[in-house]
């Protein structure tokens, strides 16, 4: 998808990075994830949406995706895109079938080692083993193993990510 993302001016003198003039009608006004400084953000055509959707959908089905994320997800603070003016939850609720943007949850079928890389050779982090019952957002797939974010406290900490093997995770 061709867009400029975050632009320099105000509304009347919008410019890209390279100097291009944006005309308002193709300018969103947003705050910057990053900073929370309000800016203005090239838009994307109704036309676009609908093609990356379409797109975006056949990949998931394809490759049996769990989820769809931005450049911004990938490299924060590096990247910028697709940016606020992309409707992001709409667009990956709608790739991946959900009828709204919330992810499908699972939890722990028995006490669960939560590694630093998708397979047993990895090292266990140091909240292993989660208990039984334990909350996972599942982030992405490599073979049978899990990406999750752990949605519960383990061991006095809220913020563990890592890998667990998918035989030990259940939908919820």
């Amino acid at each position: 998808m061709d867009n400029y993302g975050v632009l320099h001016g105000a509304p009347g003198q919008w410019r890209t990075a390279w100097q291009h003039s944006v005309s308002d009608d193709e300018v969103a006004v947003h705050p910057d994830p990053h900073d929370g400084v309000e800016r203005g953000w090239h838009t994307y055509t109704q036309e676009q949406l609908r093609v990356a959707s379409e797109v975006a959908t056949l990949l998931v089905q394809h490759y049996r995706l769990r989820d769809v994320v931005g450049h911004e997800d990938i490299a924060p603070g590096r990247k910028k895109d697709p940016g606020p003016a992309f409707p992001m939850s709409s667009f990956r609720a709608a790739a991946v079938g959900r009828a709204d943007d919330e992810p499908e949850l699972y939890e722990t079928t028995t006490a669960l080692n939560i590694r630093t890389g998708p397979g047993s050779g990895h090292e266990k982090l140091p909240q292993s083993p989660l208990p039984k019952g334990t909350r996972l957002e599942v982030l992405s797939t490599t073979g049978v193993w899990y990406e999750v974010d752990v949605l519960d406290e383990v061991a006095g900490d809220m913020d563990i990510s890592g890998w667990v093997h998918s035989r030990y995770a259940r939908r919820v």
